[in-house]
């Protein structure tokens, strides 16, 4: 009985932290361990759909994964400031070249 028992607890910790093992959108969403913290990044012009964006946090160090998110809403403008939690994406503002962080 006891062995049974301890089997389901294992099972049941095991299927609770597996989701935070995986990164992305969805999952970082979820996932209280992480912060949500603010980078930038510069994206293409002329489109409001933005894919593999690779961005930098303040000190101007690249992220270890790159961003997709759709719902930009001025496509004439390249310098953004992204409010994220891991891959989502919670919040999109468009800066200033000049605001953007240098490494």
């Amino acid at each position: 009985m006891k062995k049974i028992f301890f089997s389901m607890i294992a099972t049941l910790a095991v299927l609770l932290t597996f989701p935070f093992l995986i990164h992305n959108k969805y999952t970082d969403y979820f996932n209280p361990l992480l912060k949500t913290e603010i980078s930038y990044a510069q994206v293409p012009k002329n489109t409001q759909k933005y894919y593999n964006v690779q961005a930098v946090n303040k000190l101007g160090k690249k992220l270890p994964y790159k961003l997709n998110f759709v719902g930009g809403y001025d496509a004439s403008k390249e310098y953004i400031a992204i409010q994220h939690k891991g891959q989502y994406v919670k919040l999109v503002d468009y800066i200033a070249g000049k605001q953007m962080p240098m490494e």
